[in-house]
């Protein structure tokens, strides 16, 4: 990989987050129902944002598998912008998660996910380009009011194309 790890992690720039928010929103339809947001996508990490109405369940409150979703896709998120950065020919999905609900969220969902360190990403770009596949883990959490809500333990799985 030619690019430096720590550039790939840079803000996204307004092109990238209208190609993101195309994908998140019209290829992924439960983003759209969902009326997902991205929030922001800097030098941080990612904030991904739906409000409770359309994600609610029957007692008022976040409904576990929006929750659920749109940490997931916060999640892939990251991942997804750093292959398209290095440009570089892979599929990722999701190969394993662990959820943790702690306590019922009355507000809009918020789901925050870190970039990666930078010795994650070189390996996980070294072993894509010499196996032809690789994973990458990742915490996202929900807070509310400074508090974990929702917690994901996550592997993304990147699995190279042919050209």
């Amino acid at each position: 990989m030619e690019t430096r790890p720590h550039s790939l992690t840079a803000p996204a720039s307004p092109t990238e987050l209208a190609w993101l928010a195309g994908i998140l929103r019209g290829e992924i339809p439960l983003g759209q129902a969902m009326a997902l947001e991205i929030r922001r996508l800097d030098q941080q990490g990612i904030v991904l944002n739906a409000p409770l109405a359309p994600n609610r369940n029957d007692k008022g409150t976040a409904f576990g598998g929006a929750l659920a979703s749109l940490m997931i896709l916060a999640g892939w998120s990251l991942p997804r912008l750093l292959i398209e950065r290095a440009e570089v020919a892979a599929e990722l999905v999701i190969g394993r998660c662990q959820l943790e609900f702690l306590k019922p969220l009355r507000a809009d969902l918020e789901a925050v996910c870190a970039w990666p360190e930078s010795a994650q990403l070189t390996r996980f770009f070294d072993r894509l380009s010499s196996r032809g596949r690789a994973g990458l883990d990742l915490e996202v959490v929900v807070i509310d009011d400074g508090e974990a809500v929702a917690r994901l333990s996550a592997r993304y799985a990147a699995l190279g194309l042919q050209p």
